[in-house]
């Protein structure tokens, strides 16, 4: 009962909301999501760098370096736990959209299609479709 109250209000507020409504035009991503990325992320013209946005998520691979060989790690898991797993969900579905060719944007459809062609494992591909989608 209360989840249907809560959900009817962030429609409202996404529907007033133009940050909202550009961020829904997103693949994937729906009025919740919408409503919890301006909420967490404040204003956007503060990154400035399209790169940096993911990596305010924690969406980047940790880098450790040693003199002259660096290696890549994991994903850093900075900021919202639960808007990067909100995120991480939606890439899954796109990707999956994507493979079904139910995919709208066929740009992002073909790039997902060629990282699958090259055996990108699923876990990397979906970290990057993520910050790609953000």
């Amino acid at each position: 009962m209360r989840l249907k109250i809560v959900t009817k209000i962030l429609e409202e507020l996404a529907k007033k909301d133009k940050t909202c409504q550009l961020i829904q035009t997103v693949p994937g991503l729906g009025t919740i999501c919408s409503c919890r990325l301006r909420a967490t992320a404040g204003d956007i013209t503060r990154f400035k760098n399209p790169k940096d946005f993911p990596a305010y998520y924690g969406l980047v691979p940790r880098s450790m370096a040693t003199g002259h060989n660096e290696k890549k790690g994991k994903i850093t898991h900075r900021r919202d736990k639960t808007m990067r797993s909100l995120m991480v969900q939606r890439a899954g579905i796109v990707i999956n959209q994507a493979t079904k060719g139910n995919l709208n944007s066929k740009q992002l459809t073909k790039w997902i299609l060629k990282k699958q062609k090259e055996k990108m494992p699923w876990g990397k591909l979906v970290c990057a479709v993520t910050a790609k989608l953000l």
